[in-house]
């Protein structure tokens, strides 16, 4: 008989599905590096790039998310926690590292409306 032992989310919230461009500053280039957000929650996200990363590299992810009545832009500093090859790009979790009340509060505004869907 094998031993199951069930698997759990690494993740600290809920992550909302999203499509969004984003920039990414990462420590090998001096030239902002294109991106697709993914997916969103207060600790993380999942985003699709053409540039290999490392686990543990640490970036600046530049997005934008909409709120009730305009655009608020947002440059987090994130850490790669995984990431994946998907044909000829990649797919990469970051974490959030301290977000500062402005972030917290867009990005849950963000989330919370989200889940009333």
């Amino acid at each position: 008989m094998t031993d199951f032992t069930p698997q759990t989310d690494p993740r600290c919230a809920e992550r909302v599905s999203i499509n969004r461009s984003a920039t990414l500053k990462a420590p090998d280039t001096d030239k902002p590096v294109q991106a697709k957000l993914l997916n969103i929650s207060m600790c993380g996200a999942g985003i699709l790039c053409n540039h290999n990363l490392k686990i543990g590299d640490i970036i600046t992810l530049n997005f934008s998310l909409p709120n009730y009545d305009n655009e608020s832009d947002l440059a987090i500093t994130s850490k790669i926690a995984c990431f994946s090859k998907v044909q000829s790009q990649y797919l990469i979790g970051v974490e959030f590292s301290e977000l500062d009340m402005h972030e917290e509060l867009v990005i849950k505004s963000f989330t919370n409306y989200h889940e009333r869907f």
